[in-house]
């Protein structure tokens, strides 16, 4: 894409925003055209409309060359679904919280996303939409501790910052602006741990395999409580450098969400459908996390690990050797913004 016609797409991003049809932008500011002055180039940058998320992280962003181009709507309360949007390709209510973030990025209103994740609001809204997500405490953990929370199953926590994205390699930009242990991703760092071969674990037929495929132990029911599935991450975690897991596909065959699945075994039933796992329990963990998506709709592989600069750059070496799969239906449907421009009957087309 020449200059001119980023300048182009970027400037039918805003109009689309502005337009909304999805429900998902609550504010566009379309001064972030400016970004493009004296021939930059620039990414537009969109916004989880909560007040736990700092300036800090937003100014990083745009001195990396990231344009604040919208606030997005998310789920009143952190819910885990969206009684208020619907997913663009199934029509049901859409992952949350971080709903519109996800969807902005998806319906290429934005370029990354940032939102917050504390039971999966921002790793389970990406996979959902076979986006690129990630989390971590290590970014603005400062500010973030200060938002406590209990969870509707009554486990405690304070939510991680996390960047969603349509590309791994505009996920690993934003996340080198953001994240200082990003920046060696692909490379070889200085930690000791980083001199010896990468322990990967899988998650794969009910069992745990190590780096060799060597079955280690059981794995856990992926739709157990999440207190069972805290305490495996907290058990394994300090065994590997990442552990690897399939998720999903999320909120496609059932709907995650406490405030529906508690009422009887009926609804905990359509709960447990909603493909959602480790998703569920990766922040509360203190884990750092990011999914990559896959060909079925709404699936990932979720690669989690303990949240420290050696064991996160190999999560992050081991999923950029992972094969970037994209839908060329979905993104020639939805990257065509020229469907929400077009004018009505009878008016001249320009």
């Amino acid at each position: 894409m020449t200059q001119n016609e980023d300048v182009i797409f970027h400037a039918k991003m805003t109009m689309a925003a502005w337009k909304n049809p999805y429900g998902s932008v609550e504010r566009v500011f379309p001064l972030a055209i400016n970004g493009f002055a004296q021939g930059k180039t620039a990414r537009y940058l969109g916004i989880k409309n909560v007040a736990s998320i700092p300036e800090e992280i937003v100014f990083r962003l745009e001195k990396a060359g990231y344009a604040l181009h919208t606030l997005d709507k998310a789920a009143y309360g952190g819910r885990a679904v969206d009684m208020q949007l619907k997913n663009p390709v199934t029509g049901r209510p859409m992952t949350g919280s971080s709903s519109g973030t996800a969807m902005n990025v998806f319906l290429c209103f934005n370029d990354l996303g940032i939102g917050t994740d504390g039971g999966g609001s921002v790793l389970a809204p990406a996979m959902g939409l076979n986006l690129y997500g990630f989390i971590s405490p290590l970014i603005c953990s400062g500010q973030m501790k200060k938002y406590e929370k209990r969870s509707t199953d009554g486990i405690l926590f304070y939510p991680s910052l996390g960047l969603i994205a349509r590309s791994y390699q505009v996920l690993r930009h934003g996340l080198e602006a953001v994240l200082d242990v990003a920046e060696e991703c692909s490379g070889i760092g200085t930690d000791e741990e980083d001199e010896e071969d990468d322990r990967i674990y899988r998650l794969e037929k009910g069992e745990i395999l190590d780096e060799k495929g060597a079955s280690i132990g059981e794995a856990p029911d992926l739709s157990g409580s999440r207190e069972e599935l805290i305490q495996f991450l907290q058990t394994y975690l300090p065994k590997c450098d990442c552990l690897i897991s399939r998720e999903g596909p999320v909120d496609v065959n059932g709907m995650g969400d406490t405030m529906f699945g508690h009422f009887d075994e009926e609804t905990a039933l359509c709960q447990r459908k909603a493909g959602k796992g480790l998703i569920r329990v990766a922040n509360m963990a203190g884990a750092t996390a990011m999914c990559v998506p896959e060909r079925g709709l709404g699936c990932g592989q979720l690669l989690l690990c303990q949240s420290v600069p050696g064991k996160i750059r190999k999560l992050l070496r081991a999923a950029e050797g992972m094969d970037e799969w994209k839908d060329d239906l979905i993104a020639w449907y939805f990257g065509n913004l020229d469907q929400y421009l077009v004018s009505g009957a009878f008016v001249p087309q320009i």
